[in-house]
């Protein structure tokens, strides 16, 4: 059977654990996605209805890859795929999503609700914030919008949290403004993301029928990365999963996600949840040299909360770590430049190192050192694609016309491209107030754009449908009388090919695809593929990445582990990010520290991370290139 093919024999074992519970404890780059396409497309060879199974990963870049390994084993296996529905295989906000527009009328969610993006919610806090006349240095938008955020990603709603804090004067005023933030996302039919997984759990908390209808829906449920699971997660997977058939896969070593709500305990939990449950180790790393392994283990097994595995390598011994001591931050990124420069020469190509660091303010000595080099580089940041102001303006037109209750999008798009709707006739018209004669006839002719686009969603394809309104908006005259500029013309373009996707769905839903599409696409760090030049990013955002060869920079106490970690759980988590940076490497690994560093202007003197000491001497080859010169020259390193 080709679907057991290329399997080893603990992966081979998981494919076929087809009934029950199911725990994969997943090292790093031990094939875990591999096992699950693998064991959902035995399933299906297996006679399980493709659209009984539900797979639930945390990206879409996961999903789509998931999406199309299956389908590529189903084709493999010549069977019949374009005949039947295919597994629901995406990620938690998107089943969220699902349910919602499907069931959330159960409890007062429309069909067609808005999903708010951060700036959507940042600016409504910020509203709230300014309504209630609270001092923004005690309740900054960022504070509130952590807290609310963590609230629902614990199951607390506005109404447990207000009963649970009635006399601490602080949390009180926070309650107000939760109870309020939900009003106002009721009264436009929105949700945020968090409510994408709280709202279908608190379904299935109230609704009998749709615990029963869910259950029949899909029969093997699987979940990706388990230990990066909050609670709400946690509660709406084991909903799911109430027939008893679920495999989660994860791997507590790499749970470096407890700032944004994650639970790792959720992974060591799983075997008193289901006592019955098989557990499967993948242990086998088809990604890292022995050597680059070696020094993981050593690291990562100084961790209590942990379950016990080892690392092995698939792949030869490999080189020593190079650990180098620099004398400042310039001289850092000096030392890095020519660490890139003989990786480049030993035949490493330029897109497959990485720089990793612990904070994005690192990034700034080391990318002035690359363009000082002429050293092409990307750093993994900047505006992502849906979060552009352009292709926002657009989807705001999409959202409203769907969901007249939208006043955000409304605000939005009122005199966008411009068309003389100023703020006072704008806010007239938001509060239904008296308009002058020509204000009318602003108002009407930005109301006739909304209908006829209201009527071509229900009878035009999605890209039609773009197009259509770029030309009634006026976002086409703008770009050829030269008030939108060819960069931003060239993105709304690109979002008319992206809505061409869609265009085989039924009006409107094309349209709520895209837009739910879009909305999901937000929350993720986009990653293009450019061979030519040197990838930046933290350590955090590398989490699922491999490369060639990987330098960590930074490796001082304060910084990694970084001072903010204090507590033993919090210095656990630091070691397995750690842990994660190393494991990206197929090949070779740096390691930098500096003696000082400048700091908000002042400068500072750090000791060596203490995970260095983890590692084996053997392991390491250090080099020491402290100069006690503040006047060197950055071209006089030489490294080899």
């Amino acid at each position: 059977m080709a679907i057991l093919e290329g399997l080893n024999e603990r992966q081979k074992e998981a494919v076929m654990a087809t009934r029950g519970q199911l725990l994969i404890v997943a090292g790093a780059g031990s094939g875990k996605t591999k096992t699950i396409t693998h064991r959902i497309a035995y399933l299906i060879n297996q006679g399980v209805r493709p659209d009984k199974i539900l797979a639930v990963t945390f990206t879409n870049k996961a999903a789509g890859e998931m999406k199309e390994r299956v389908y590529k084993l189903l084709k493999e296996e010549q069977m019949h795929i374009d005949e039947r529905p295919m597994p629901f295989i995406g990620t938690f906000h998107a089943l969220g999503a699902f349910i919602l527009r499907n069931h959330g009328s159960e409890i007062g969610i429309p069909k067609r609700f808005s999903i708010l993006d951060e700036e959507d919610v940042r600016s409504l806090i910020k509203d709230l914030i300014r309504e209630f006349e609270l001092d923004p240095d005690v309740f900054t938008h960022a504070r509130v919008r952590g807290s609310i955020h963590h609230l629902k990603n614990e199951l607390m709603t506005a109404d447990i949290f207000a009963r649970e804090h009635e006399q601490n004067p602080y949390q009180m005023t926070l309650s107000n403004l939760y109870t309020a933030y939900d009003m106002r996302l009721s009264k436009i039919k929105g949700v945020d993301f968090d409510d994408l997984i709280l709202k279908p759990v608190m379904l299935f908390e109230s609704s009998e029928s749709v615990r029963a209808f869910y259950k029949e829906r899909w029969s093997h449920i699987h979940v990706d990365e388990y230990q990066d699971t909050n609670r709400a997660q946690y509660a709406l997977s084991r909903y799911l999963a109430s027939h008893g058939n679920i495999a989660v896969v994860g791997d507590v070593d790499q749970a470096i996600y407890s700032w944004r709500g994650a639970d790792s305990r959720n992974m060591l939990q799983f075997e008193l949840d289901w006592p019955e449950a098989k557990v499967i180790l993948l242990e086998d790393n088809y990604r890292s040299t022995k050597t680059i392994l070696e020094v993981a283990n050593a690291v990562i097994v100084n961790n209590k909360e942990r379950k016990e595995k080892t690392l092995r390598s698939t792949k030869g011994d490999g080189e020593p770590l190079t650990m180098a001591v620099l004398e400042n931050e310039k001289q850092e990124a000096a030392f890095i430049v020519e660490y890139i420069k003989f990786l480049s020469e030993s035949g490493i190509p330029r897109g497959e190192i990485a720089v990793l660091f612990r904070t994005n303010a690192q990034s700034r000595a080391i990318e002035e050192a690359f363009l000082k080099n002429k050293i092409p580089y990307r750093l993994i940041a900047g505006v992502k694609f849906y979060e552009r102001k352009e292709i926002k303006d657009v989807l705001g037109y999409l959202k409203y016309a769907l969901n007249e209750n939208d006043i955000i999008s409304q605000k939005r798009i009122l005199n966008t491209p411009a068309r003389g709707i100023g703020k006072v006739s704008m806010l007239k018209y938001l509060g239904k107030k008296e308009l002058g004669p020509k204000e009318k006839e602003k108002i009407a002719a930005f109301e006739s754009i909304i209908t006829k686009l209201r009527t071509n969603m229900q009878t035009k394809s999605s890209s039609e449908v773009i197009k259509a309104l770029l030309k009634d908006a006026g976002f086409e005259k703008s770009h050829k009388e030269n008030k939108l500029d060819e960069d931003k013309w060239e993105n709304i373009k690109e979002l008319v090919s992206v809505a061409t996707k869609f265009d085989e769905q039924s009006p409107p839903e094309g349209i709520e695809t895209l837009l739910t599409e879009a909305a999901l696409a937000t929350q993720e760090t986009e990653v293009e593929d450019k061979n030519s030049q040197v990838v930046l990013l933290t350590a955090h955002a590398a989490k699922g990445l491999e490369f060639d060869a990987v330098i960590i920079a930074g490796m001082e106490e304060g910084l990694f582990p970084h001072s903010l970690s204090q507590t033993p759980s919090e210095l656990e988590e630091e070691r397995r990010l750690f842990y994660v940076a190393l494991t990206r490497a197929r090949e070779k690994i740096a390691l930098t520290l500096a003696e000082r560093r400048t700091v908000f202007g002042e400068v500072s003197f750090n000791d060596p991370s203490r995970f260095l000491s983890e590692i084996p001497k053997d392991l390491a080859t250090g080099v020491d290139l402290t100069t006690r010169n503040d006047d060197y020259e950055e071209d006089s390193i030489s490294i080899w």
